[in-house]
């Protein structure tokens, strides 16, 4: 095994430098836009709402007053534990992953879920009915421990030295495998 792990090691080509990502804010927001407008029509209790009682007087009633409205949110959200518990976090943490992934810092990924979800719960949903305030604490919590927890978990260095991690890969060495670590 000490000598696979070896002839892979010696097998790798010199990695180019990585490329820094930047983020690109426009096709950035145009995915977000098209992930909500999904869920929108995907989730029919929300599609048959919007169809019912989306208005722009709803939007701007709650920019408006918006601790009134999230009030009155909070107190009418009624939808399940998987969804306010679950999916609101789970999703939010999925796209500050994404969004560092993506090339933001932390506080752009975290600023970028926190605007995704006020425009969610106060204009694309909150055209129907009140933004709840569930929601936007758990999208809040959802998207920091994605960006705070997540991230770094899954870009940790082993922590031992001379620690060896092995990953498969695609088209690097001879053997696909990627060796990491301090030597």
């Amino acid at each position: 095994m000490t000598g696979l792990l070896l002839a892979a090691w010696l097998s790798q080509e010199a990695a180019p430098a990585p490329e820094e990502k930047r983020p690109r804010l426009l096709v950035d927001i145009a995915i977000a836009a098209g992930a909500s407008g999904a869920i929108a029509l995907g989730k029919s209790d929300i599609r048959h709402a919007l169809a019912r009682d989306a208005s722009f007087s709803n939007i701007v009633e709650n920019f408006a007053h918006p601790i009134r409205q999230v009030r009155i949110g909070t107190d009418r959200d009624s939808d399940p534990f998987w969804v306010n518990n679950i999916a609101h976090p789970g999703l939010f943490a999925l796209e500050g992953v994404w969004l560092k992934h993506r090339g933001y810092g932390s506080a752009q990924a975290f600023l970028f879920t926190q605007v995704h979800s006020v425009v969610w719960e106060f204009a694309i949903e909150g055209s129907a009915f009140e933004p709840s305030g569930k929601d936007l604490i758990a999208d809040a919590a959802g998207a920091a421990l994605g960006i705070w927890v997540v991230w770094p978990l899954l870009h940790r260095e082993p922590k031992e030295p001379g620690g060896i991690v092995v990953t498969p890969t695609v088209g690097r060495g001879r053997f696909g495998l990627a060796v990491a670590g301090r030597f």
